[in-house]
């Protein structure tokens, strides 16, 4: 027969327990247990202790105070002066204010104090009057910040700002008249033309353009072709321009003018101009103004603005 092996009976010995035992240990973890419990009990549910009584010591400190209350004032020099001083700052601080009708622009300084403002509250006045400011109605003084509201209720029935009558403008109508005037648009320059009324620096600058374009005026309703100059403008400048002397226009030669030139002026432009320089090219020249009528571009309209601004030498 083997033998059991001796170190598995050991340990069996030590891991084996009787009924007896058991309950033993059973009961010894119950205790255990219950000891942990009535701990974490008192940590939460801490026990309350009677507040300790300091009305003994309340009345001994009480009775310290009354003790040195009833020592006389009088010997204590250093509370003398302290009240001494409290009594010379407020009375210092009191001032005696006088409240009198006044206007508040340019008021002297002593007259401020006299209605209870301090020195600092004057100079912040003072600057805003310096600075150009002035006070037209009491909701411009009210207005100070260095002016509390109770200060301003108490000065606001003696403020008295005379009211400032504007004087009224009389305006000279001679000042805005402008003179009548008679100019003549064959030969005035950009300065003259600016006289007329309706007619501005750009506006006379376009008409003297134009009129060298087409070599002078030959009459005044070809003013009405420049740029901008409507209908009724052009009525409005009628009483005031005249064309004394339309003699002097500068004129083209039909054939000596080259192409430029001719397609220069407002009454040819480009395309007349090519037709004009080929009709001169196959007929050696033009013999006549009058032969001009032959290109079919030049209606009888367009030969009369167009014949008194052509030779023929």
């Amino acid at each position: 027969m083997a033998k059991r092996p001796v170190f598995r009976d050991t340990w069996k010995d030590y891991f084996s327990f009787s009924k007896r035992e058991r309950r033993g240990i059973f009961a010894l973890l119950s205790i255990v247990f219950l000891q942990i419990c009535f701990l974490i009990y008192l940590n939460y549910f801490p026990s309350k202790k009677p507040a300790e009584d300091f009305s003994a010591f309340e009345k001994e400190v009480d009775a310290f105070y009354a003790e040195n209350n009833s020592v006389d004032s009088s010997e204590s020099p250093i509370l003398n002066n302290s009240k001494a001083n409290e009594e010379h700052t407020e009375a210092k601080t009191k001032k005696v204010v006088e409240l009198f009708p006044f206007n508040p622009n340019n008021l002297p300084e002593e007259n401020w104090q006299r209605l209870g403002f301090s020195d600092k509250q004057i100079k912040v006045i003072k600057n805003y009057e310096a600075k150009g400011g002035k006070f037209y109605s009491k909701e411009n003084l009210k207005k100070m910040y260095c002016i509390s509201d109770e200060q301003f209720n108490r000065i606001e029935p003696y403020v008295t700002i005379p009211e400032k009558v504007a004087e009224p403008k009389i305006f000279s109508e001679k000042k805005y008249e402008r003179k009548s005037v008679m100019v003549d648009i064959g030969i005035a320059d950009s300065v003259e033309l600016t006289n007329l009324r309706g007619i501005g620096p750009s506006f006379a600058r376009r008409i003297s353009v134009y009129r060298n374009k087409l070599g002078g005026f030959i009459h005044l309703e070809q003013l009405k072709e420049v740029w901008g100059v409507s209908d009724s403008l052009y009525q409005t400048l009628l009483p005031n321009i005249c064309l004394k002397d339309s003699s002097n226009i500068k004129k083209i030669n039909l054939n000596t003018a080259d192409f430029n030139e001719l397609r220069n002026h407002p009454y040819i432009g480009y395309q007349l101009a090519g037709l004009v320089s080929n009709y001169r090219l196959q007929h050696k020249g033009f013999k006549s103004v009058d032969e001009i009528r032959k290109i079919p571009l030049v209606n009888d309209q367009l030969y009369s603005k167009l014949a008194p601004y052509l030779k023929i030498e």
